[in-house]
C-alpha cells in the first residue's frame, strides 16, 4: 500500500504535481485504510498493534487508557475526514457515508453504556495513578477542530440535547488542569469551540492559557515548549494559536492575538528552511511519527489577517511533506501509518502513542479548508532557498532556539545543529534530541552503549566504566564569524565540576560539516568515539572504500543513492566501521564510520580534535578536493596544539576562519 500520484500538473505544481483535487485524493486514499477495520456501523476505531512494548494501552492500564486509544482513533482521523467533508458531505468510504458514521460515533463515546465510550472526567479522576492532565484532553482539541470544519455537516445537524451533552463533556476538560507547555492550546481550543457555540465558559482561564503561553517565547518564532526545542514548537504553537485567533482571539482578545500572528509571521522567515530540497522534514525530536505535522504551521500562518508566508512555497512544502512518507511501502501497516518514521521503528516511540497517533500528521491538511481560489491552491510553487543557493551551502543561525540550519545546495539535504538540550541522564529521549547534527536523508540511529553512536560522540570514563555515556546536555555558545560554538557534558546531574565535556566548533561546507572540536576530560583513562551518520543499505547496497589522501586516512561508505565519507584530520587514533542490525530508521542494516581516540595518563593535556564529515546523495565518485577541504591548520597558542589558544583554519575554498573557544565561556547558555 502506498500513495502515486495520478496526473499530476506540473504547470501549477512543477515540484511536487500536486493540486487541491490530489490532496482529496489523498484523504479518500488513507481512510479507506482506516475503514477496511471498521466491520459494523457503531465500531469504534480501533487499530490492531504491532508494538505492545511501549506504545499504551499498556497490561494492567486502567480503563481510561483503553478510553483514549478509543479517542485518538476518532479524532486523529477525524482530521483527515473533517476536511474531505468539507469538500465532498456525502463522501462515502468502504460502504459507510462518513458524516454518518463520525456523527454516531462521536455521540457513542460519551455514552457510558456503549463499547466506544471514552470515560468522562470523573471516571478518570476515580481511577488509580493520578496524573495532572490526560490524554483525552489533547484529543479533545482534535475533536472540536474537526467539528468546526465540519459544522454544517455534522454539528449543526445535532439537536440541542445532543449538543449540550458533547458540549458537557468537552467543557469539562477544557476547564480542568493541563500541562504547563503546548497543551495549553488544547484547552484554549476546547473554550473557544464552546464560546463560538454559545456556551458559557471561564473567561479568566482562557486567558491565564493564552497568556502564559506566550511567555514561553523565546524569539525566532520559538516558543520553548517544556524545555526543549523540537517539532512540537512549530507544530502545537504556530498551529493552534492562528485557529485561536480565527476562532476567539481577533474578536475578544485583540492584543493577544497580534503577538501571536507576529510570532507565527516572524517563524515564516526562517522555517521553511528547515525542510530539504525535496521538501523532507528532519527526524529530530520526539514524537516524529506525527511527520508531516511539521509542515501544518506553513499553512495555519495563511488563516492570519496579516500573514506573511509565500502561499506557493508553503503548498510546495506541505505537499513534499507529506508526499515524503505516503508514496512508502513500508510507511502502512495494517492498512494504515505505521509507528515510526519511515515504516516500523521502535526507538522512535513515546509511550503516550497508541497506534492511531501517527494520524495527527493530518493537521497538516487544514489546506484543504481554504477556498479553491485561495492563492495556497492557485499560485504557482516555488521552492524557496533552493531556487537561489544552486550549489552553495547557506547557513542560518536563530539564537533564541540555539538552533543552526543549513541547507546544502550541492546535495539538497538540510541540516540543523541544536544546542540548549538538557535531560536526565539515561533517559529514553536522549535519542532524539542529543546529537552533533540532524540530516535530512540520514535519520539517526539507536544509541548503543556498547561502543559508537551515529552523529554523536560517546565516551567510556574511569577505572570502573562498563558502558559508553553519550551527551545529555548541549550548551550554546553562539555562532560567530561562520563558526558554530557549543560545549557538551557527559552524565551531567546537577554541576559542572569534573564533569567530563568537549568544546565544540562546526563549521558547515559545500556537502558537511568540518570539526574542529577542545577535549575536556580529566578522568583517565577514557576511550572517546566518535560517529557520521549511520549509513542505511539502500536494497541491500553497503560498500566500504579506504584510501589515503594528503596523509590523512578516509573511509567512505557508499550505498544506492547516498555516501558518506569520513576523514579523521587530526588527533585521532583509528578510524573504523561497524555493521548494524536494527538500529536504523529507514533499513533493517547499516553500517556506521566512526574514529577513537584513547588517552590512558592523568593530566595529559587539553588538546583538539580535527574531522571532517561529508555526505553525498548520489553515486558519483569523491574528488580529491571534495575529501581535502583544509588547506592549513596554524595553531596560535604557545604550545602549538590549541590547547588555550585559536586556531587558524585555511580552506581551500578560499576562506580563512579562526575558531577561539575563549570567545564561548561567558555565553554559553541552556
Amino acid at each position: 500500500m502506498k500513495y502515486t500520484i495520478k496526473n499530476p500538473d506540473y504547470e501549477l505544481s512543477p515540484y511536487s504535481g500536486m493540486t487541491r483535487e490530489h490532496w482529496i485524493d489523498v484523504c479518500y486514499f488513507l481512510l479507506e485504510g482506516v475503514f477496511s477495520h471498521i466491520k459494523d456501523f457503531n465500531d469504534p476505531i480501533v487499530f490492531p498493534r504491532y508494538d505492545t512494548e511501549v506504545s499504551y494501552p499498556r497490561p494492567n492500564d486502567p480503563e481510561w487508557r483503553h478510553g483514549s486509544e478509543r479517542f485518538e482513533g476518532l479524532a486523529r482521523t477525524l482530521l483527515v475526514a473533517a476536511p474531505l467533508m468539507k469538500n465532498h458531505p456525502d463522501a462515502v468510504v468502504n460502504g459507510y457515508k462518513l458524516r454518518d458514521y463520525y456523527s454516531n460515533q462521536i455521540l457513542l463515546s460519551i455514552d457510558p453504556a456503549t463499547k466506544s465510550y471514552f470515560g468522562r472526567l470523573i471516571d478518570i479522576l476515580k481511577a488509580p495513578g493520578r496524573q495532572i492532565a490526560f490524554q483525552h484532553t489533547c484529543e479533545c482539541a482534535s475533536l472540536v477542530i474537526a467539528l468546526m470544519v465540519t459544522k454544517e455537516h455534522i454539528w449543526d445537524r445535532y439537536s440541542q440535547d445532543e449538543k449540550d451533552r458533547i458540549a458537557d463533556f468537552l467543557s469539562e476538560f477544557g476547564h480542568y488542569r493541563t500541562h504547563a507547555h503546548n497543551w495549553r492550546f488544547f484547552n484554549l481550543l476546547i473554550l473557544s469551540f464552546l464560546k463560538v457555540n454559545g456556551y458559557k465558559i471561564d473567561e479568566e482561564i482562557m486567558k491565564d492559557h493564552v497568556m502564559n503561553a506566550l511567555t514561553y517565547y523565546v524569539g525566532d518564532g520559538w516558543y520553548r515548549d517544556g524545555n526543549l526545542f523540537d517539532y512540537y514548537s512549530p507544530w502545537a504553537f504556530q498551529f493552534y494559536g492562528p485557529l485561536w485567533n480565527v476562532w476567539y482571539g481577533y474578536e475578544y482578545e485583540p492584543e493577544l492575538a497580534s503577538v501571536i500572528e507576529k510570532n507565527s509571521n516572524e517563524l515564516m522567515t526562517s522555517y521553511p528552511r528547515f525542510f530539504d530540497k525535496d521538501s523532507k522534514m528532519i527526524m529530530w525530536g520526539r514524537s516524529n511519527i506525527y511527520r508531516s505535522a511539521a509542515s501544518a504551521p506553513l499553512g495555519a500562518n495563511l488563516l492570519l489577517r496579516n500573514n506573511t508566508i509565500n502561499p506557493g512555497l508553503a503548498r510546495r512544502i506541505i505537499s513534499g511533506n507529506i508526499l515524503q512518507f505516503i508514496t512508502k511501502e513500508e510507511l502502512f501497516i495494517n492498512d494504515v501509518p505505521c509507528l515510526g518514521f519511515y515504516g516500523p521503528f521502535q526507538p522512535l516511540l513515546q509511550n503516550y502513542s497508541c497506534a492511531s497517533s501517527s494520524f495527527w500528521f493530518a493537521n497538516s491538511f487544514m489546506c484543504l479548508t481554504f477556498d479553491e481560489d485561495s492563492p495556497f491552491w492557485t499560485e504557482k510553487e516555488t521552492n524557496g532557498i533552493w531556487d537561489e543557493i544552486g550549489d552553495e551551502s547557506k547557513t542560518m543561525v536563530l539564537d533564541g532556539p540555539a538552533l543552526s540550519i543549513t541547507n546544502h545546495g550541492k546535495t539538497g539535504t538540510t541540516e540543523i545543529k541544536t544546542a540548549k538540550v538538557l535531560m536526565k541522564k539515561g533517559h529514553p529521549w536522549i535519542a532524539d534530541y542529543s546529537r552533533l547534527s540532524f540530516n535530512s536523508e540520514f535519520p539517526w540511529e539507536e544509541i548503543d552503549k556498547t561502543g559508537p553512536v551515529s552523529m554523536n560522540y560517546s565516551l567510556k570514563y574511569g577505572q570502573n566504566s562498563e558502558q559508553y555515556s553519550v551527551p545529555n546536555l548541549i550548551m550554546y555558545g553562539g555562532e560567530e564569524d561562520g563558526v558554530l560554538y557549543r560545549r557538551i557534558y557527559f552524565d551531567f546531574v546537577d554541576t559542572f565540576k569534573d564533569n567530563p565535556a568537549i568544546d565544540l566548533a562546526d563549521i558547515p561546507i559545500s556537502n558537511g560539516i568540518i570539526r574542529i572540536d577542545r577535549v575536556r576530560i580529566s578522568e583517565k583513562p577514557y576511550e572517546l568515539l566518535l560517529g557520521h551518520y549511520g549509513l542505511p543499505h539502500i536494497d541491500g547496497i553497503c560498500d566500504i572504500e579506504e584510501k589515503t589522501i594528503n596523509d590523512n586516512q578516509v573511509v567512505i561508505g557508499k550505498t544506492k543513492g547516498l555516501q558518506l565519507a569520513f576523514i579523521p584530520y587530526r588527533g585521532w587514533d583509528e578510524i573504523s566501521y561497524k555493521h548494524n542490525n536494527k538500529k536504523n530508521a529507514m533499513t533493517e542494516k547499516s553500517t556506521l564510520i566512526y574514529s577513537t581516540s584513547r588517552r590512558d595518563k592523568m593530566y595529559s593535556g587539553i588538546y583538539l580534535l580535527i574531522t571532517v564529515m561529508l555526505h553525498k546523495t548520489d553515486n558519483d565518485n569523491w574528488t580529491k578536493e571534495e575529501l581535502s577541504p583544509i588547506e592549513k591548520v596554524e595553531y596560535c597558542d604557545v604550545s602549538k596544539r590549541g590547547s588555550c589558544g585559536a586556531v587558524n583554519l585555511l580552506l581551500k575554498d578560499g576562506r580563512e576562519i579562526l575558531v577561539d573557544f575563549n570567545k564561548i565561556e561567558g555565553r554559553l547558555s541552556i
